[in-house]
């Protein structure tokens, strides 16, 4: 009987021991974090071949030029045509050569005109646009030398003279226009005068008529407030 205790003692002992083993065992797997289960990820299918090529668009199907190609070609040969000299630079033909002349200054209306001699040296510069002048004379016994350019404009339909020399410090300019025949022409400008210290305008002709005999007046405003000549300049080719 005594033995029959105790063999139901130590089985109960033991199975006490593995109950708590399996408790601790089951407590201490709760306390460890569960594993993250990896995300299954998708594949993405590969694109889908094609067979489809290029087309040019529609407006352009039948062979036209690019567009703006017309426009650029028709622009440039506007360019062109209004830069290549026409037949108002043609009409300055006689002023090109060299030159002797005699001039006459009028200080006043009325007042006696002073006479001098030179020279004077005309060519075409840049392709025959423009008339490049060089003038030597002497002007009250002191020596004078100017120089000056003159073309047409064919974009703004007009002459233009410009004129530099050694008895100033400025520049003298005009625009004009020719007379039916082409053989007179006519410049009018607004330009310092050293004389009043005040802008002035005026007004210049110069005949053509001869190819090898031209002449340039200047007219000036006298203190009636009416015009007259105060400058004359006869260019005979040599």
């Amino acid at each position: 009987m005594k033995m029959r205790h105790l063999f139901v003692g130590a089985a109960f002992c033991v199975a006490t021991i593995m109950w708590n083993n399996a408790t601790y065992s089951q407590a201490k797997d709760e306390k460890k974090p569960a594993a993250a289960k990896p995300k299954l990820v998708k594949p993405v299918p590969p694109p889908k071949a094609t067979t489809d090529t290029w087309r040019p668009p529609e407006d352009n199907q039948a062979g036209d030029k690019p567009a703006g190609g017309s426009e650029a070609e028709s622009m440039l040969k506007m360019m062109q045509e209004m830069s290549a000299p026409g037949k108002e630079h043609e009409a300055l033909k006689p002023l090109v050569g060299s030159f002797t002349c005699t001039t006459k200054m009028i200080m006043a209306p009325g007042a006696p005109p002073t006479e001098s001699t030179g020279t004077v040296e005309r060519k075409w510069i840049l392709g025959n646009r423009y008339i490049q002048e060089d003038v030597k004379a002497t002007m009250g016994g002191i020596p004078f030398e100017g120089f000056g350019i003159t073309g047409y404009d064919k974009l703004q339909k007009f002459y233009h003279a410009y004129w530099v020399d050694s008895m100033g410090t400025g520049t003298w300019t005009m625009t004009g226009t020719a007379d039916a025949a082409g053989k007179v022409l006519t410049f009018t400008g607004e330009n310092f005068d050293p004389m009043s210290m005040s802008k002035k305008k005026g007004r210049s002709t110069t005949d053509l008529t001869d190819p090898n005999k031209h002449v340039m007046k200047m007219y000036d405003t006298g203190p009636d407030g009416k015009e007259f000549m105060g400058f004359e300049m006869t260019c005979t080719r040599k």
